[in-house]
């Protein structure tokens, strides 16, 4: 076991397996490996449903016979569509075919195995022979298309919004019988309806009870704590950027009624953007603490509501979405702003995705501490919308600077880079009694996928960027 792996590794917890998984001669260690970027973009673009999309990672052809890297290599919903948002300079049209994709298997039902419900965009799409398929469904109790995201349906009202605002005819499109405006109708009254809760916000709460728990693109079991460490209840969570989604989505929505009037919906235009202010007025009730947000807001076993205060990139979503834009709110931004410059944040290879200051912090940990390419992008992409111009460009020049030095394009790295390597090289399960209310064993440590979708997609928008700015300079 490395010392890398080590380090992540806390007190009271004992490890109880540990596999070697990408080896110090691998390939993947030489930077002149890395595929060009309009290659991998290439090689992440396949084929689900007859439509073209990007798939959330594929193998390297040395890694093809190895499981481990072999595990994403399929349409996810929330994936897709970012990538594409993310490529939409070198693949203008993968947008449209991704949200008729997912359109296409939008739920019809009410299917607790597969969490498939009515007007809801799936997360996870896969052939019936898909060897990770078959293991889901066998041991995992499973059915496919899984539905189990509650981000996938508000990103996919925000991009049919913005591919409707150029051409409205879009909306009239039919896949499966039905009109994509129809489709943005069912996709909005699951959203209403997915707001009726105790919280009023969208919460994480699974109808099968051996899937996702954290049903946001931080879906470990491990990823949403308290400021002591103590995990989330996992039955009513409630994630600070999955508020901004549904904001955006809620006022996407009101933009395409008026280009799609139906008495289909269930609310009005202006209603609907009333149903967007109210929700902001939640945020701030349930996660504003005065000097900082907190990652989200849960139900403690008493049924009171409880904030979940833990630093984390997920504050960073706020910035690149409409929630918090206006004069009124410029104090919110500079406090996010100022806490991603934070040390505790920032580190060498990026924005952690966990701050380490934080006791749960792992510089390996998948949701737990790693910097992930494409949620630093994000983050930087909104501090730039923001007029955070420089706090971007810290963040940004990490990002690239560490792609670079590296044969792929990572899923994630380590944030305790150069002290230790720049990806995990193994897997390592542990058991603790801070498990005892969830699943037993933590998988703390595992290597990232080396062509991941998205950050193929954030390594085009940051080069996109970088020619901006070198072309200002001129």
């Amino acid at each position: 076991m490395s010392n890398s792996n080590l380090s992540d590794i806390k007190d009271g917890e004992e490890v109880i397996a540990s596999t070697l998984v990408l080896t110090k001669t691998d390939p993947v260690f030489n930077p002149e490996t890395r595929p060009a970027l309009e290659d991998a973009i290439n090689l992440i673009i396949g084929q689900q449903r007859g439509y073209e999309t990007p798939f959330a990672s594929i193998s390297l052809d040395i890694h093809k016979d190895l499981p481990e890297q072999n595990l994403f290599r399929c349409l996810f919903g929330r994936d897709a569509l970012l990538i594409s948002d993310l490529l939409s300079s070198h693949r203008p049209q993968l947008l449209t075919s991704v949200v008729k994709a997912l359109g296409s298997v939008q739920g019809a039902h009410n299917v607790a195995q597969s969490e498939e419900e009515f007007g809801r965009i799936p997360h996870e799409v896969r052939e019936p022979n898909d060897p990770r398929a078959l293991d889901l469904m066998e041991n995992g109790g499973w059915l496919f298309p899984y539905y189990g995201a509650v981000d996938a349906t508000l990103i996919w009202i925000k991009s049919v919004a913005r591919i409707s605002k150029s051409n409205p005819d879009f909306l009239k499109t039919i896949v499966e019988g039905t009109e994509i405006g129809d489709r943005v109708i069912n996709a909005t009254q699951w959203t209403l309806t997915r707001l009726s809760t105790p919280s009023g916000l969208i919460e994480s709460n699974r109808s099968n009870p051996t899937g996702i728990e954290n049903q946001v693109w931080k879906d470990s079991g491990d990823s949403y704590m308290h400021a002591d460490g103590i995990l989330a209840r996992g039955d009513s969570t409630a994630s600070i950027e999955t508020v901004a989604e549904t904001f955006d989505a809620l006022l996407c929505a009101a933009q395409i009624q008026k280009l799609y009037p139906s008495k289909r919906w269930a609310l009005s235009a202006s209603e609907l953007l009333s149903q967007a202010e109210e929700l902001r007025e939640l945020l701030f009730k349930h996660m504003w603490l005065g000097d900082r947000f907190a990652i989200g807001t849960e139900r403690n076993a008493n049924g009171v509501q409880v904030v979940l205060d833990s630093q984390a990139s997920n504050q960073a979503r706020l910035l690149d979405s409409l929630i918090l834009d206006g004069p009124d709110y410029w104090k919110f931004r500079e406090v996010i702003a100022n806490a991603l410059m934070d040390p505790g944040l920032l580190g060498a290879t990026g924005l952690r995705t966990l701050s380490a200051k934080h006791v749960s912090y792992r510089a390996g940990g998948y949701h737990t501490g790693s910097a992930w390419p494409m949620d630093g992008v994000f983050a930087a992409r909104g501090l730039l919308r923001q007029g955070f111009a420089a706090e971007a460009h810290e963040i940004s020049t990490r990002i690239k600077s560490s792609i670079e030095l590296i044969g792929g394009y990572p899923e994630f790295f380590r944030s305790d880079y150069p002290e230790h390597g720049l990806i995990t090289t193994s897997i390592i399960d542990v058991v603790s009694d801070q498990l005892k209310d969830h699943e037993q064993m933590n998988r703390i440590n595992q290597p990232p996928q080396i062509i991941q979708g998205w950050t193929v997609g954030a390594y085009a928008w940051l080069s996109q960027q970088e020619g901006l700015e070198n072309g200002a300079k001129r």
